[in-house]
């Protein structure tokens, strides 16, 4: 949906100021900022939510596993009685198949979030590692460092090296 939007204020800012204009965005399928953020954030809640469910239902339950037959004794039950639950085996493949899912998800949800971070800290290590690659070039007078394979004042030709089949014979 993000993308969408994006691509429609790129459309409109290049109606508004002409086609050769500056870009809005560099690339509008990538999440940055904000919506990086609102991404993260929300994984996050969906994990809470679902380990929530998980804990709750293996607790009320006491682990996922439903008695067919309870005794009751609260009000307005006079004694102890039989109390029999309806269906209990489809119930506990129905609860067993809605805890799978939901720690299917958890699990989903947690390599998703160390795929986003683990690749932002690669772009911002790659970011860096860049930055320091380009100033090792240049002196603090800000003249460029001489090629190690350039020597000054000799010329050589530019030509290209010669095939395989020219070479061998």
């Amino acid at each position: 949906m993000h993308v969408a939007y994006r691509e429609d204020r790129e459309r409109k800012h290049k109606l508004k100021y002409g086609e050769n204009c500056r870009r809005l965005y560099q690339n509008t399928g990538k999440k940055r900022g904000g919506l990086w953020w609102t991404y993260v954030l929300t994984l996050l809640f969906k994990i809470g939510v679902d380990a929530t469910f998980v804990y709750l239902l293996y607790h009320i339950y006491e682990g996922y596993d439903f008695p067919s037959l309870i005794k009751c004794e609260q009000k307005p039950c006079p004694n102890k009685v039989d109390c029999f639950i309806a269906r209990p085996t489809e119930k506990r493949i129905f609860t067993i198949f809605m805890v799978v899912t939901s720690l299917a998800c958890i699990l989903l949800s947690i390599f998703e979030i160390l795929y986003l971070v683990g690749k932002r800290c690669r772009e911002c290590f790659t970011a860096v590692h860049h930055s320091c690659h380009i100033n090792t070039n240049t002196m603090s007078s800000g003249s460029n460092l001489m090629e190690s394979n350039t020597i000054k004042g000799k010329n050589t030709p530019e030509t290209p090296a010669p095939s395989y089949s020219v070479a061998i014979s």
